[in-house]
């Protein structure tokens, strides 16, 4: 019960403060090797992508996060990197209840 309470608002942190970064369409965006702009459909794709891992909807060999990317590694040694928008950035809450990651 904590745990979802931690996750719940984790995810309300990360949408308040992503609601407060300004809708620039010159956003750079999209899988390494790209300079396409970022619509605001690939925007909420990467959002979704890091929810999906966070919560283990997607499976990968591993999955990380900085400040500017958001790299997921395959079984298969094949690595995908997708810069996440310049004018937002992730907050990870790690809650230190019991463990700090699953």
């Amino acid at each position: 019960m904590k745990k979802t309470i931690f996750v719940a608002i984790g995810l309300t942190a990360s949408m308040l403060l992503s609601a407060c970064g300004a809708n620039d369409e010159s956003e750079s965006n999209g899988t390494t090797g790209e300079n396409n702009v970022a619509t605001e459909n690939e925007t909420l794709d990467i959002k979704q992508l890091v929810n999906d891992y966070s919560v283990k909807n997607l499976e990968a060999q591993s999955a990380s996060i900085n400040s500017h990317q958001l790299v997921v590694k395959n079984g298969d040694d094949q690595q995908e990197t997708y810069d996440l928008p310049e004018d937002e950035f992730f907050v990870s809450i790690a809650p230190f209840i019991d463990q700090t990651h699953p």
